[in-house]
């Protein structure tokens, strides 16, 4: 894009963002290690107005940072992606959505480094228990993950994999049921 165009555009979304920018800075602590994962300049107000300005994902995810009350008023403004539904307790600094349209997650608890792609749902089982994730855990398109079970740290779950099984620290799942088909950097293929 042209850089006087580029220029254009942020300056009337910084208009319109005002609220956003100084809800940014009283919580620039919390925000920071995501909006480092989305934008290629860094953490700063620059960064933010940039991101929030393209990104709707990372909407939800400030949001949810800022507070269901608090972003009530002004969701308005900077509308987030309306089918990307977060309800965690706690989420971990250094979260990524990726295109992530029609995701549910709803776990225990998510940790630091999470990057999640579209279509994957984190949920609970028929007796309510839901899934806790590990740091620097990455799911791609599709997945789903459900019940009361534990992903361990470092781990990737493939495109269409179903996890319903504790899943170990530094591996790769895939498949439906999902089975481990590396771990600690070697091909395998066991069952969870």
């Amino acid at each position: 894009m042209n850089p006087y165009t580029q220029a254009a555009i942020l300056s009337v979304s910084t208009l319109r963002m005002l609220p956003h920018i100084v809800l940014y800075l009283l919580h620039k602590k919390e925000i920071d290690a995501d909006l480092e994962k989305y934008s290629s300049d860094g953490r700063g107000v620059r960064a933010f107005i940039k991101v929030a300005t393209r990104q709707r994902v990372f909407r939800n995810l400030f949001y949810y940072r800022l507070g269901e009350y608090t972003s009530v008023f002004i969701k308005w403004m900077l509308p987030p992606e309306r089918t990307l539904h977060i309800w965690c307790p706690e989420i971990g600094e250094g979260c990524h959505f990726e295109h992530n349209y029609a995701t549910y997650l709803n776990a225990e608890r998510i940790g630091r480094n999470f990057y999640c792609l579209q279509l994957v749902t984190l949920g609970n089982d028929a007796q309510g228990r839901r899934p806790v994730i590990g740091d620097d855990v990455s799911i791609y398109t599709g997945a789903t993950v459900f019940g009361g079970i534990r992903v361990g740290n470092h781990v990737v779950i493939g495109a269409g994999s179903v996890v319903r099984r504790d899943v170990p620290d530094n591996c790769t799942v895939a498949g439906n049921p999902a089975r481990i088909v590396r771990m600690n950097g070697e091909k395998t293929n066991i069952p969870l």
